[in-house]
């Protein structure tokens, strides 16, 4: 992974998985700060490189050397990278929860604090909030797909609907 130093910061280039209304977005990101959710949540517009976007609707693919993209236009993108500095990670409870973004339905485990309600604190989080061992349901060419990840970050302005669940797709967090 080619890396170079600029002030406190890594740049690391990374695999990009996100998923628009119509397509998946595929490509390579230059990660300027400790983590993915950091990078997104700092930026309105993202640069893609060796992009592929590969339609939902068809399949049919388009190819670009780079592609900026603006974030209020990916539903949800699959976290990837490094996990950021283990220093600053807090104690979190991970509550069940199902968002419905576009025409996707991601659900696994949000984490808070063991005091907090993710749901009900949704809307004061950043852009994009982070969901663990989330099962990801869309249609692709009229198929069903459910696919799972550790984590995905889910564009909170785009939510259309989120609701506690008990237990998300039956999982016990960190079992998969």
């Amino acid at each position: 992974m080619p890396q170079e130093r600029t002030g406190d910061t890594r740049r690391t280039d990374i695999d990009f998985v996100g998923f628009a209304d119509d397509c998946r977005v595929e490509g390579r990101v230059d990660l300027e700060d400790a983590r993915l959710a950091d990078l997104l949540n700092r930026r309105k517009m993202i640069t893609i490189r060796d992009c592929v976007l590969v339609s939902t609707l068809d399949g049919h693919t388009r190819e670009f050397d780079r592609l900026v993209i603006s974030l209020n236009k990916l539903d949800i993108v699959v976290a990837s990278g490094p996990r950021g500095d283990p220093r600053r990670r807090l104690a979190t409870k991970p509550n069940g929860a199902v968002v419905k973004l576009g025409p996707y339905s991601a659900e696994g485990f949000m984490h808070a604090p063991p005091t907090a309600n993710p749901v009900r604190g949704f809307d004061r989080r950043p852009a994009m909030v982070a969901i663990t061992d989330a099962v990801l349901e869309y249609q692709f060419c009229d198929k069903p797909v459910s696919q799972w990840f550790r984590t995905l970050l889910v564009n909170r302005d785009l939510a259309k609907s989120l609701r506690s669940v008990a237990s998300p797709g039956m999982l016990q967090h960190g079992a998969a």
